[in-house]
């Protein structure tokens, strides 16, 4: 398994479609497959010029074992005729004669790698039929002694050498014919090993590359389905690592931006329910503890007032004292229903993400997602929102950009728009009073056209 993790990245680096990648792998097999394919043509190839070569050596040896046994005949018509000197028996010996010419003929057609040997045997041959022909035209003369004279002295010799030079081819082709059948059974036995190696070869390397096809699909599709859920359990940390540069990459990649943009919004709902959670609270607080510390205060003047001007002092100051407390707590619960009330920097993103879809605008923000100090994330906040009511009021922008850096000693956020910044030459109340905010808290801001067109907003605050 790791021996092939190699191949498997190697593949997975290739950028192809996997449909391109599954074609060229078929397209190996198939090559495979025909080289196989070409090795069993050539294997047949052999094999039948082989079995054309016995065929071969198997004519000469039968037309060499034709011309033996004409040769034999020969001898045997002649003796005959000699034996009874009748005209049939002539006849006879002079057509076999004509036979074993024959033979020759087919000898020297089908056996033309031994020219020197067929030549001597040509020679012989036509000596012997000579001969023959000679010892017949004395037995048709009557002289029946000179023809057996004629065969003993010079027929018989003639026949001998040609039955031996004959056996000599045979007894060449018998060897020739046995070395050819040793060679095809060795040759079938090579071929069958190197067929079925090239075979067995083929099929490892189909299943290696099957496998490894296999793996560089299978592997990434588990692990964007393990990230996935992890997303689904609510873990939006982390990536999915696949090397892939194809289908699968592109795949692993917008899931990791699925998980990130919901981690983000994730953030976001969570801030904004604190949010609501925090108006909620400033409400409840407002209408309970403010108006009963309103009435406590009104409640106190009156009774102030009624107080008798000879009655003792001392009455008088602890319901002075019960109105400035009540007055006191009052001025903070005040404070605290503002604090609650107080924006935040998530929450201002989330609105501005959803104003500006709103009115059309596109949107990019870049905002990594980081806990910042309270005075810091509002004074952001309050940017955004001035930043923002800007854009869509005055600018008429079809792109807006918001960026925050940070910095170890400060953190900075930029608005940017690509609008014609119709009827706005200087900034108005609100930017102004965004620049107030900031440098309250040690900041600086900045708002004005950029060189290229459109309208920029910088922030800066310590933190």
């Amino acid at each position: 398994m790791r021996l092939l993790n190699p191949f498997v990245r190697w593949l997975a680096r290739i950028p192809a479609p996997i449909q391109t990648k599954l074609l060229i792998a078929l397209g190996i097999l198939a090559g495979l497959l025909t080289a196989l394919g070409v090795i069993g043509l050539v294997v047949l190839g052999q094999a039948n010029a082989r079995a054309e070569r016995l065929v071969e050596l198997q004519l000469r040896t039968a037309a060499s074992s034709d011309l033996r046994l004409a040769t034999t005949a020969q001898l045997y018509s002649l003796t005959r005729a000699i034996a009874l000197p009748q005209t049939v028996s002539v006849d006879a010996a002079l057509r076999q004669v004509a036979a074993t010419g024959y033979s020759f003929d087919r000898l020297r057609y089908v056996d033309p790698e031994e020219r020197d040997t067929v030549a001597r045997i040509g020679g012989v041959q036509t000596a012997f039929a000579a001969a023959t022909t000679r010892a017949l035209d004395l037995v048709t003369a009557g002289r029946i002694a000179e023809a057996e004279t004629a065969q003993t002295m010079e027929v018989t010799p003639l026949g001998d050498g040609l039955a031996l030079l004959t056996d000599q081819l045979v007894n060449r082709a018998d060897a020739e014919v046995a070395q050819g059948v040793a060679d095809t059974r060795d040759a079938y036995a090579r071929s069958q090993i190197v067929v079925f190696a090239f075979a067995g070869a083929g099929l490892l390397f189909a299943l290696v590359l099957a496998f490894v096809i296999a793996l560089s699909i299978l592997g990434p599709l588990r692990a964007i389905g393990a990230r996935v859920e992890r997303i689904a359990e609510g873990d939006f940390s982390g990536h999915v690592r696949v090397e892939n540069r194809d289908e699968l990459g592109t795949l692993a990649a917008n899931v990791d931006r699925m998980g990130d943009q919901l981690g983000v919004l994730y953030q976001q709902l969570g801030a904004r329910a604190a949010d609501d959670e925090r108006l909620r609270l400033a409400r409840d607080l407002h209408d309970l503890l403010g108006n009963s510390l309103s009435l406590i205060t009104i409640k106190s003047q009156l009774a102030r007032r009624l107080l008798p001007p000879d009655d003792d002092p001392r009455a008088a100051n602890e319901v002075a004292d019960i109105e400035r407390v009540a007055r006191e707590s009052l001025q903070d619960v005040r404070h605290a229903v503002d604090g609650y009330r107080q924006p935040t920097f998530t929450s201002a993103l989330a609105g501005a993400r959803a104003a500006l879809a709103a009115a059309g605008i596109g949107s990019t923000i870049d905002v990594t997602p980081e806990s910042l100090p309270t005075a810091v994330d509002a004074t952001l906040a309050w940017a955004v929102r001035e930043g923002i009511t800007n854009v869509i009021r005055h600018s008429g922008a079809a792109m807006c950009s918001i960026r925050l850096t940070r910095k170890t000693r400060e953190a900075s956020l930029e608005i940017t728009d690509n609008g014609a910044l119709a009827g706005m030459t200087a900034p108005g109340n609100g930017l102004r009073g965004l620049q107030e905010r900031v440098a309250a808290g040690g900041g600086h801001s900045s708002a004005g056209p950029l060189p290229a067109g459109g309208f920029r907003v910088f922030v800066s605050v310590p933190l």
